[in-house]
């Protein structure tokens, strides 16, 4: 009983036929956040990742309001229909970018701070 109710709350979340829904945003996943979730804009890259509390991300300051429609997608293209390498695709490249580093602390940083994150690039 209670894995179909998650199963079936997780299927309503992705949907663009329901739109704010006031109060009940403030503690729950709603389809306007989760819509944030899967959107490839810079202003909702690494937000709402709530499954079923919203409360989570504004707590870890992941939070973000659904401002415009989300343009979804990934920000740069795969180029394969392979579920195996769209799986471990970015974690192929995040290896390969510890490889590339050149200190320790680089390596580390790959693993711990922001996906956008670069050597010399202190704002993220």
């Amino acid at each position: 009983m209670r894995l179909d109710f998650m199963l079936n709350y997780q299927f309503s979340l992705h949907t663009e036929i329901i739109g704010k829904l006031g109060w009940f945003e403030k503690i729950f996943m709603t389809p306007s956040q989760h819509r944030v979730h899967h959107g490839s804009d810079e202003i909702y890259l690494d937000k709402n990742f709530g499954a079923i509390l919203s409360i989570w991300d504004r707590i870890f300051g992941t939070y973000q309001e659904e401002l415009d429609r989300p343009t979804y997608g990934l920000t740069t293209p795969i180029h394969t229909i392979n579920p195996v390498k769209i799986h471990f695709i970015e974690y192929v490249q995040i290896f390969k970018d510890i490889r590339k580093a050149s200190s320790i602390k680089d390596a580390i940083n790959y693993l711990v701070k922001h996906p956008a994150w670069k050597p010399g690039n202190s704002q993220k």
